[in-house]
């Protein structure tokens, strides 16, 4: 009796042939404008791991402690948004003046339930206050040489991706950590990283 294992064997290689060109047909069905967003931010997850300091300030805005990033994954890319560069500059001016108002409350309250919950609004304020003056930066970085107006285009859009940490500090075991990451980008530029939160501690800036 003539055994079936070749025909079995054939069978497994064109199953696994078909998978791929599945998965490759996946690939080059994301639309480039979503893939320029991948690779930038790839891009960035890789110089932030290496720690390479000219090419994290070549492609951010914001300071990320990285000491202990041992890798970081995308896990989906959200939708194009877009806002004019004279509203980043309002936003910024509007945060900045609500995280001094934030502030001083939160130091002259007395009751420590109070101090508490006014401590946690000036510390989003602040978070908030930092992205809007990272992404006014990234407009600037984005596009160099362009003269960007305040009627000016921007477009943004936020990635969420899975940072994993290890090392002395962080135990015998890895930590993995949800974390928003939102870039920029002006027009004829590149896409800018200008907020990196983990996903409980992202401000959710206003229209960005």
């Amino acid at each position: 009796m003539r055994s079936n294992a070749p025909d079995l064997a054939r069978l497994s290689l064109v199953g696994a042939a078909i998978l791929l060109l599945s998965l490759l047909a996946g690939c080059t069905r994301e639309p480039p404008e979503v893939r320029e967003v991948r690779r930038a931010t790839q891009d960035y997850f890789h110089a932030l791991q290496r720690q390479d300091l000219k090419q994290i300030a070549d492609r951010s805005t914001c300071l990320v402690s990285a000491r202990y990033l041992s890798g970081a994954r995308i896990l989906s890319i959200e939708g194009l948004r877009t806002v004019r560069a004279g509203a980043v500059d309002s936003l910024a001016r509007a945060e900045a003046l609500a995280q001094r108002t934030a502030d001083s409350t939160w130091t002259r309250a007395t009751d420590d339930a109070k101090v508490d919950s006014l401590s946690r609004v000036a510390r989003t304020h602040s978070f908030r206050a930092s992205v809007y003056r990272c992404a006014e930066r990234a407009i600037q970085l984005s596009a160099p040489r362009a003269i960007v107006s305040s009627d000016s285009t921007l477009e943004t859009r936020y990635v969420r991706a899975r940072f994993r940490y290890a090392g002395p500090a962080i135990g015998t075991r890895a930590t993995d950590r949800e974390t928003i990451v939102r870039l920029l980008r002006a027009p004829g530029g590149k896409w800018i990283v200008f907020s990196v939160y983990s996903k409980e501690d992202d401000p959710a800036p206003e229209m960005l």
